[in-house]
């Protein structure tokens, strides 16, 4: 017969790895015939192992149906790269979104930005300039440093690569990026 010790070790090693805590109470079951502390400890663990549950799965209802909301309706099931340079033209054209920044200073969307860097390395290949700090003004260049971040943030793909992925990006971000979708 498992020693009690052992058992309740088992379940606090386990710690918030719900497989692992469902297979340390399946060890630990032999407590529920034994009153007193050690099954009350058996029955938490069987609590949080509930818990755990629930918000696994309501983390992915949430997900799903945030996906399902944040979903493009441009996406499409296979995109081609011979639509990079059309759509080159007009990412920067969009009315995207401004999000203010301390100091007056503006910036687009994230989206706007994941565009950015994949053109970049489609047409310059990777980044080598030096990371922007200050505008002329004297204020930190936030446009430019988001810009930079963007095109370092996908440094080592291939520009071939990275037209698809723009033409990718293109279709599918969010329309919740532009004060209205004209794409």
């Amino acid at each position: 017969m498992p020693h009690a010790d052992s058992a309740l070790a088992g379940i606090a090693a386990a710690g918030n790895d719900p497989e692992a805590l469902a297979e340390a109470i399946e060890q630990a079951s032999f407590l529920d015939a034994t009153p007193g502390e050690d099954r009350q400890k058996l029955r938490a663990a069987r609590t949080k192992l509930k818990k755990m549950l629930k918000d696994e799965e309501a983390k992915k209802a949430a997900a799903v149906a945030k996906s399902a909301a944040d979903r493009s309706p441009h996406a499409k099931e296979s995109y081609d790269v011979s639509e990079f340079a059309a759509l080159v033209e007009k990412y920067e054209k969009l009315n995207w979104k401004i999000i203010s920044k301390p100091g007056g200073a503006t910036v687009k969307p994230d989206d706007f930005y994941t565009l950015y860097g994949l053109h970049m390395v489609a047409v310059n290949g990777e980044n080598t300039a030096e990371r922007p700090m200050w505008t002329e003004k004297g204020g930190l260049d936030f446009e430019g440093r988001a810009k930079w971040d963007a095109w370092a943030a996908v440094k080592g793909t291939k520009p071939d690569k990275a037209k698809l992925e723009f033409v990718r990006a293109y279709y599918e971000f969010p329309v919740k990026a532009l004060y209205t979708d004209t794409r």
